[in-house]
């Protein structure tokens, strides 16, 4: 029985600690920002920790995507490593680092996709001041849904109490709005058409009007110019998901290959393929390098309807993971001679099946394509092998 008692007396003493150290954190901590949504939530979250350093208000930011950062005051970088699987209790630990490193602001990426997780990392962990939903999408709808309008309730979990809620989706603002207002904060609406066209420009990389749109709501509610706010984006080193344009060459076949295997639900992926003009009937070869995987099957079968109609290209690469089943519903759509099923096949022997099936398109123009479906796994390794292999990101 004493031994028990010990015991319990050591639990409650870490969890006594536990929590002074996260009430201190957020003491310390003026400028709390929490960024949610279905897609774009680790490029704004950069975005705005990069806006806020040209500021000159110390900041720290973490991002949750493809891989998980935490970005210092001075803007570098460092992974968060984990010895087991990832937990929203490691959101304290970072708030006392940013405390610890004197900032003023802390921007962090919601990491629950789980509704009562999201809830609970924003009321008992984060407590914002400024909260953030980028858009909402048909994305994770075995956890959120089954309907957008239940992703979009979900995700509304993050808003703040008596702060500011900031939503990048005008199609949900009267539900934000209601619940901005039942929970005391100030709602704002950002609008792509609150950024001006040459405002675009100083991107290295692609960048999206929804996100810079998003962070400067966030920066002029904290009172930051415009073109300071732009000043720190253009400056900001993106997420290794984030949609970016590489030329390369592969046995003498020059590529234009497009990184869009982050925005993994049909949606988005067919938005930015609009925005980006891919497509048949151009000089190049258009590819579509779909990476699937054998436990989202539902989400293969929404690209399979997808295919020839809003996402066209010249041929369809699948490669990952994906059962027979799959295989005969994309061969039934498109046809034997305009489908690649590489299934296990590596980068290397992905790009040889690429430039021999293009053959005299390729030549003559070379091929453009676009990784979509899914970034982990292949899709990481894919992205290393274009810039091992003298993929110029431009």
């Amino acid at each position: 029985m004493a031994v028990l008692l010990l015991l319990l007396a050591f639990v409650l003493f870490l969890w006594g600690r536990e929590a002074w150290i996260h009430q201190r954190a957020l003491r310390a901590l003026p400028i709390r920002i929490h960024v949610n949504g279905s897609r774009g939530k680790s490029s704004v979250t950069r975005l705005i920790a990069a806006a806020l350093r040209e500021a000159g208000i110390t900041t720290v930011a973490k991002t949750t995507g493809s891989t998980a950062r935490l970005i210092l005051p001075d803007g570098s970088e460092e992974p968060i490593i984990r010895i087991a699987t990832p937990n929203i209790c490691e959101q304290i630990g970072v708030l006392d680092r940013a405390r610890r490193a004197g900032a003023r602001a802390m921007v962090m990426e919601c990491m629950a996709v789980r509704p009562d997780l999201q809830k609970v990392c924003e009321e008992h962990v984060m407590r914002s001041t400024i909260g953030v939903v980028t858009n909402i999408r048909p994305d994770h709808l075995d956890v959120m849904g089954p309907t957008v309008d239940d992703v979009a309730v979900a995700l509304s979990s993050t808003l703040p109490r008596k702060g500011v809620a900031i939503l990048g989706d005008d199609r949900y603002a009267d539900t934000y709005s209601a619940v901005a207002q039942a929970r005391g904060s100030v709602f704002v609406v950002a609008r792509p058409t609150d950024v001006e066209p040459s405002a675009m420009e100083g991107f290295s990389y692609i960048e999206h009007e929804e996100n810079v749109a998003t962070t400067l709501a966030v920066t002029r509610r904290l009172g930051v110019a415009d073109e300071i706010a732009l000043r720190g984006m253009y400056r900001v080193v993106p997420d290794v998901g984030a949609l970016t344009r590489s030329l390369m060459q592969h046995k003498g076949c020059p590529i234009e290959f497009f990184n869009i295997f982050a925005a993994n639900d049909l949606e988005s992926t067919i938005t930015i393929w609009e925005k980006l003009g891919l497509g048949s009937g151009g000089k190049s070869a258009a590819v579509a390098l779909l990476n699937l995987r054998g436990d989202r099957i539902d989400r293969s079968l929404q690209f399979v309807e997808a295919v020839d109609t809003t996402i066209r290209a010249d041929y369809y690469c699948l490669v990952g993971d994906f059962p027979e089943t799959v295989l005969r519903r994309f061969e039934a759509k498109v046809g034997h001679e305009r489908l690649l099923p590489l299934s296990k096949a590596g980068p290397e022997a992905i790009f040889d099946s690429i430039v021999d099936a293009c053959g005299g398109a390729a030549g003559e123009g070379g091929a453009r394509v676009a990784g979509i479906g899914n970034i982990g796994g292949l899709g990481h390794k894919i992205l290393s092998y274009v810039a091992a292999n003298g993929g110029e990101t431009c």
